[in-house]
């Protein structure tokens, strides 16, 4: 490996580690539990407390959240705005691509004669292109920009937590399965991370 690059995940690995954790983790359930088994048990554990919070801190991965943090960049520093919205268009290009070429139903249209699932009166739960997730996708890449751009380490870990917390709210709220997240998540930790690498030493950067 680039010893460039061995330097860029150790000088994040108060990040990287607990993410690997998470992943490992959420691994683990897909290789113990069915894909339809795993959602239906998340699916069935529910409160009007958490129904709440899932839908704000959903929003988080929200294409207008992306937006408002470009614009909120902008008054800090040109630069990471500009990044960020190069790490945003180039994690969503991949998703878009990947749904489109997997298709995949959502839990709503899997389940569709099969069994009724649980969902929010009133909260909107669309039917196709489930694999992977995009809001999931979009947190971690900000997340991943977070930690590049505040330097105090101490709160890449409160950074993790959130973006985890979105993520799983994705399938709390009956829009994805757990290996949605689980490939978005990936995906944008990849991508963020080798769009640093190839830009770091960039005058421009």
């Amino acid at each position: 490996m680039n010893k460039s690059l061995t330097n860029l995940f150790y000088q994040y690995r108060i990040f990287l580690i607990p993410f690997l954790a998470l992943i490992s983790c959420g691994f683990g359930l897909m290789m113990i539990f069915p894909k339809k088994d795993l959602f239906l048990m998340i699916n069935s554990r529910h409160n009007e407390f958490f129904d709440q919070f899932f839908k704000l801190i959903t929003l988080i991965g929200d294409g207008l959240t992306t937006v408002l943090v470009v614009l909120l960049l902008l008054l800090v520093k040109y630069r990471h705005a500009v990044f960020t919205a190069i790490a945003f268009a180039y994690s969503s290009l991949v998703v878009q691509l990947l749904k489109r070429l997997f298709h995949e139903p959502r839990p709503i249209k899997y389940f569709e004669g099969i069994e009724p699932i649980r969902t929010i009166e009133g909260y909107p739960v669309h039917e196709w292109n489930s694999f992977p997730s995009g809001h999931t996708t979009a947190v971690f890449t900000l997340a991943v920009i977070l930690i590049f751009i505040v330097k105090d380490k101490r709160y890449q870990p409160l950074i993790l937590a959130i973006a985890t917390l979105t993520a799983f709210s994705r399938v709390y709220l009956a829009q994805h399965f757990m290996e949605d997240i689980v490939a978005g998540a990936v995906l944008a930790v990849i991508l963020t991370f080798q769009l640093k690498y190839l830009l770091q030493d960039s005058v421009w950067f």
